[in-house]
């Protein structure tokens, strides 16, 4: 149980974005390129990730862009962005979007010809994407400045686990010292990330079920809200960061797994 959470805000289902210098990944439109189709940001389903855009989990092609312009309307926002010598619009989920500053952001949908009814104009290419995440954001609770980190793939073989098999997270919830420094697997849906909190990424698990509870888990690993996982990590009990941050449970370490 958390007695206070990092206070960290953020969008729904993440996919960070660009540096490296290459150009946006694109991906051929699937239907129209108006505002009524189903894209997932355009069809009021806030909290999931557009219909058809690559899997966050599965890409490594992170990018820098840096914000240009925004047209924002009730429930996105146009973003026009450059990365490297390219100039190209973007939309999000709305959100506050500072002309200047970078962001990071990862996969996309590309739709061709899209029309705004809204501001009345034509985009000829458009990439859509469900979280733009601020390259400077995030601060350590004691409120220290934190260095900007992008999440990090890990191809490292998974440690051995302590206990074999998915262990339920009620479980680990309801009696934390029996899994005290315990190597184990959790399964369930992504429903909070804070990204790059003392060199980090927070991201809240709750498995199914009438009973479901939910699992703090620290991860380098980029995870979106929605996102259903399965988690290696340390048990860790009685964890206290400082500054009023205390977790009677922690899952550490966490490494995705695939799904068994």
């Amino acid at each position: 149980m958390i007695h206070r959470t990092a206070t960290v805000n953020h969008l729904a289902a993440i996919v960070l974005l660009a540096a490296c210098g290459d150009s946006p990944k694109e991906i051929p439109a699937e239907d129209g390129g108006t505002e009524g189709s189903s894209t997932g940001v355009f069809s009021g389903g806030e909290s999931s990730a557009p219909q058809g855009a690559l899997d966050p989990a599965a890409q490594k092609d992170l990018h820098t862009v840096v914000a240009l312009e925004t047209l924002p309307t009730a429930k996105y926002v146009y973003v026009r962005v450059k990365e490297g010598d390219q100039e190209y619009w973007i939309a999000t989920i709305l959100q506050d979007v500072a002309i200047g500053h970078s962001y990071f952001y990862r996969g996309g949908l590309l739709k061709t010809d899209f029309e705004s009814k809204e501001y009345k104009r034509t985009f000829d290419k458009l990439f859509l994407v469900s979280q733009l995440v601020p390259a400077e954001h995030g601060s350590s609770m004691a409120g220290t400045a934190a260095a900007p980190q992008a999440p990090v793939m890990n191809d490292a073989p998974l440690p051995a686990l302590d206990v074999q098999g998915i262990t339920r997270i009620r479980d680990v919830v309801s009696d934390p010292k029996r899994f005290a420094g315990k190597t184990i697997q959790v399964s369930g849906t992504c429903t909070k990330v804070n990204p790059n909190i003392m060199g980090r990424n927070w991201i809240h698990v709750k498995e199914a079920g009438e009973a479901a509870k939910e699992l703090v888990i620290t991860t380098h690993e980029p995870v979106a809200e929605g996102q259903k996982v399965t988690v290696v990590g340390k048990v860790a009990v009685d964890k206290d960061f400082g500054a009023g941050y205390k977790y009677e449970v922690l899952l550490e370490e966490g490494r995705l797994a695939p799904p068994m």
